[in-house]
């Protein structure tokens, strides 16, 4: 059966990805020249979405995300999916940036944490909140 009216071939539509707002993909790695001083240019950089899971579309769409060099992305111990206080200085400087042409309130609006004000263990706390140590002091 031939139609006589052929239906249009669909396209795509193709999302536009903003630009990192911490970093331009030159082949540097954010973590290599924050953490070394290290301004080598890498054969491979993968870009990595600052703030994943449930806001990983936020991170896109926010430019909060960085490149960063194999090392640093998956390999190994100081790898961001492995070293939890990797991931904590892109989480910070992320959010120091955003803030910087946002403010707080539309930063936790979006992401719904505040990574500047942690404890020692990590947990996110009020602001002007005084924990005591367990040693008794302060």
């Amino acid at each position: 059966m031939v139609l006589m009216f052929p239906k249009a071939a669909r396209r795509k539509k193709r999302k536009r990805h903003k630009g990192s707002i911490l970093h331009c993909k030159d082949g540097t790695c954010y973590l290599c020249m924050k953490l070394r001083g290290d301004c080598r240019v890498h054969p491979v950089v993968h870009e990595h979405h600052v703030y994943g899971g449930a806001n990983r579309a936020i991170s896109e769409a926010e430019g909060l995300k960085v490149y960063l060099c194999l090392e640093h992305h998956v390999d190994g111990p100081e790898a961001v999916h492995n070293n939890q206080g990797n991931m904590r200085v892109l989480q910070r400087d992320a959010q120091r940036k955003y803030e910087e042409t946002h403010g707080r309130e539309e930063f936790m609006r979006l992401i719904g944490r505040n990574y500047l004000e942690e404890d020692e263990d990590g947990e996110a706390r009020e602001h002007g909140e005084v924990r005591q140590d367990i040693r008794g002091g302060f």
